[in-house]
């Protein structure tokens, strides 16, 4: 029975390793070629393509998946990850089974060792895409004042705002620019403007963007420069953006507290583990030795959580 465990243990290993690797090389891809990747996009949704019954019966199986978690497809795609989330899913279950198998060759309890790879493997990718959605929403809020700028200086040369919306997709980096492209192609295929903006705003929820969407519309329904509108719209996300920084300066010493608090125990455990791991191993078999070591990552989460909450000041 233990060796047909310790088998079915490795099969897992195996498997996880797989679609470890496969998971690495997308996000890869993807990163590289963003532009690219929503190019491709929107090809695929203007074009019919020819698929066989096995194609269709998979896009249907992955659809009805995908279904079941719509939150984390909306998640997915504001850090546009390459992959859904059914992929996502089991790429977690991967690392649950990576997670269990390195916990029991470090003789862990196994319902500890389940315990603690399902927490694992729940929180490490989930960490993951709220990192890489932080990172796009920092870069497209911090190019969103040029690119309301250079809409404002193409209302001003007399084009309209659809022209000057084009533009600002046209000349505008990732992942602004490709964004601003998917609304103009929207519209060219049918979407009212508000519904367009509605599903970028779906994909960016910044307040800025929503004032930009309801400057489009105010100005619409009453009329006005909106040229003049969107330049002292871009000078007021500027200040925001000034007032963030200072804040992000001011509380610069707390963050890297949380960082030297939560990372120095993992280094330390590490370098002990590296350079005298008869430290650990001599009394990993008692019954109270894993009881007793579990109490420090939870009270240090704690403690943590606390922490970030404090110095993560919202503007």
């Amino acid at each position: 029975m233990t060796s047909f465990l310790e088998y079915l243990l490795y099969v897992a290993a195996f498997t996880a390793f797989v679609l470890a690797f496969e998971g690495v090389s997308r996000l890869v891809r993807a990163n590289v070629g963003e532009q690219r990747a929503i190019a491709l996009r929107l090809q695929k949704a203007r074009s019919a393509a020819v698929q066989s019954k096995g194609q269709k019966a998979r896009k249907r199986f992955l659809d009805s998946a995908d279904a079941y978690f719509p939150r984390l497809k909306i998640a997915l795609t504001r850090a546009n990850a390459p992959f859904s989330p059914t992929q996502f899913l089991a790429g977690g279950a991967a690392l649950f089974a990576l997670l269990l198998v390195l916990f029991n060759l470090l003789a862990m309890p196994r319902p500890m060792a389940a315990v603690a790879a399902g927490i694992l493997a729940i929180a490490i990718p989930y960490l993951a895409i709220k990192v890489m959605m932080a990172k796009r929403r920092k870069k497209f809020l911090e190019q969103l004042p040029h690119a309301i700028d250079l809409m404002a200086r193409s209302l001003q040369a007399g084009h309209p705002t659809t022209t000057a919306m084009n533009v600002v997709g046209e000349r505008m980096p990732a992942p602004l620019g490709p964004e601003f492209r998917v609304v103009t192609e929207e519209m060219t295929y049918g979407l009212e403007r508000g519904e367009a903006l509605a599903n970028l705003i779906e994909r960016f929820p910044l307040p800025e963007l929503r004032m930009f969407s309801a400057s489009l519309d105010v100005t619409r329904e009453t009329g006005g420069n909106l040229a003049e509108v969107f330049l002292k719209l871009a000078e007021a996300i500027r200040a925001k953006d000034t007032l963030r920084r200072k804040v992000q300066a001011i509380s610069a010493e707390g963050k890297m507290t949380f960082w030297v608090v939560t990372g120095l125990p993992f280094a330390v455990a590490a370098f002990i583990m590296f350079t005298r791991p008869a430290f650990f191993t001599e009394v990993s078999t008692d019954t109270l030795f894993w009881p007793m070591i579990s109490y420090a990552p939870i009270t240090l989460t704690i403690g943590a959580i606390i922490i970030w909450r404090m110095v993560n000041l919202k503007i």
